[in-house]
């Protein structure tokens, strides 16, 4: 986007409205902010690297065991506690917190290049501001934007290569390095990130043939291989280090005996029913509608084949998740990245859809304030529990406390959001889709119980270290 583009006037309400979204940001990642115990278990590798030992689980005499499915953030972390002496408890949230900041940009980015378009372009500016607000205020996105974990890590690397995919650029070795180096930092964040490679090599060969047609050099986006070579060589350390080509954590959860059909569908409904998305389902059916009547000519291009792919990469990530493993064991966690995908995509049908501005905002405004009722109810009940024995499993029924407060709730609603309370409590006695809440008291509590790290361990007769607990992460550490 053209810094050019925008009258002084405009450029005042664009600090503004980054100022505002900032401090929801902080305020949010503040109100949010929790460690998992499975984040502790990165901690452990990178404390038994500071250590000497590399990236194990136990030192010498056993045998290394890569336990962790995020180089990247193992490595990350092991840098800055090198370089600043601040450990990953203390450091990792705020890494988060940096990742979510990035994020933020390149959300704001592709909202401003979607609202430019069209009828949308003289309401640019209070479109921005709604879609941000959508994204600042989604719980989802909050409760990410800390936990030690590598989610926000991987969101950023997911926006940032949306955002190189979508945005033109004149020089084609300069968006193919961009594109090639997002994609190789995704794929060592997460092994998920190795579809954005695949999405990435199609890009790289749909360019080169492009500029073959075009009479030009197709030899420009070879530049982007380069930055991929560091997966074979990832890879030949992974089996130089463990003796094995998959994590340990693939052959840890490949197996289990739940339908995961069955709970990915669950899963999925009460991400639709929470956020109220069954409007941006019906706002994309119409659109598909009246795109078939108008019975276009399809007139195939670079950016649309480019736009179609990030749609498909997009869509296969959450299908493999959904439906092949089955959902997650944290509160969406695996369709945290999609937030800000969700308001993008929703302006940009705002935007083909060719409605006025004014009714584009208003229906915009909706989409925000239908996504609150829900998760904010069930966030605020939540917080008094505050003790492990009331956390565990933590089931609240939202139906139950929008009745309370507010007994006037028509009964066709009630029953609607107690239909997503049957769904939710399913899931989470299957231990997925686990509450924030939960998870934030567990650690809480875990902290307490144990001693803190440094403390002389306690021994058995024969010397051995000891002792008995029901999970890996802050025990391990500590």
């Amino acid at each position: 986007m053209d810094h050019r583009s925008f009258s002084l006037r405009e450029r005042f309400a664009l600090l503004l409205i980054a100022l505002l979204a900032g401090g929801l940001l902080a305020a949010g990642w503040y109100s949010f902010w929790y460690l998992t115990d499975d984040a502790y278990i990165a901690f452990r590798y990178v404390g038994n690297s500071m250590l000497g030992y590399g990236y194990v689980w136990n030192m010498p005499p056993f045998m290394p065991v890569e336990g962790y499915t995020s180089f990247l953030w193992v490595a990350l972390l092991d840098l800055v506690w090198r370089t600043t002496a601040t450990a990953p408890p203390e450091s990792a949230n705020l890494l988060t917190l940096g990742c979510s900041a990035l994020t933020l940009l390149f959300t704001a980015i592709l909202l401003l290049k979607v609202a430019s378009t069209g009828r949308l372009r003289p309401w640019r500016l209070p479109i921005l501001a709604l879609g941000l607000l959508g994204l600042m205020s989604n719980r989802t996105f909050l409760a990410w934007t800390s936990s030690g974990l590598d989610a926000a890590l991987f969101n950023c690397l997911v926006l940032a290569w949306v955002t190189v995919v979508l945005l033109p650029s004149r020089s084609h070795w300069r968006w193919a390095v961009a594109l090639g180096t997002v994609a190789a930092l995704s794929a060592l964040t997460r092994p998920d990130g190795l579809l954005i490679v695949g999405a990435t090599l199609a890009l790289f060969g749909l360019r080169a043939w492009g500029d073959w047609r075009s009479g030009s050099r197709p030899w420009g986006v070879a530049w982007g291989l380069l930055p991929l070579l560091a997966l074979p060589l990832h890879l030949l350390w992974r089996f130089n280090t463990y003796g094995a080509w998959l994590p340990n954590t693939y052959f840890a959860k490949r197996d289990t005996t739940i339908d995961r059909f069955a709970s990915g569908s669950r899963f999925l409904l009460t991400f639709v029913i929470e956020y109220s998305l069954w409007l941006w389902f019906a706002l994309a059916l119409i659109l598909t509608v009246i795109l078939l009547m108008r019975r276009p000519r399809l007139k195939l291009t670079f950016g649309g084949a480019a736009s179609g792919i990030v749609g498909l990469t997009i869509a296969a990530h959450m299908g493999y998740y959904t439906f092949r493993i089955g959902g997650d064991h944290f509160e969406f966690r695996v369709y945290s990245h999609l937030i800000p995908l969700i308001m993008v995509s929703f302006v940009w049908m705002l935007a083909a859809l060719r409605l006025r501005p004014a009714a584009a905002a208003t229906l915009l405004a909706l989409f925000v304030l239908l996504s609150w009722p829900i998760p904010w109810a069930h966030w605020i009940e939540s917080q008094r529990y505050t003790s492990r024995e009331t956390t565990g499993f933590l089931k609240i029924s939202v139906a139950e406390v929008i009745s309370r407060q507010m007994p006037a709730t028509p009964a066709w609603l009630l029953n609607y959001i107690r239909f997503y309370d049957e769904q939710q409590f399913w899931l989470i006695s299957h231990a997925i889709g686990m509450r924030h809440q939960e998870h934030k008291i567990f650690h809480r509590y875990r902290v307490e119980v144990i001693p803190p790290r440094g403390t002389p361990p306690f021994t058995t007769g024969e010397g051995y270290l000891v002792t008995v607990g029901n999970s890996v992460g802050v025990l391990a550490w500590s």
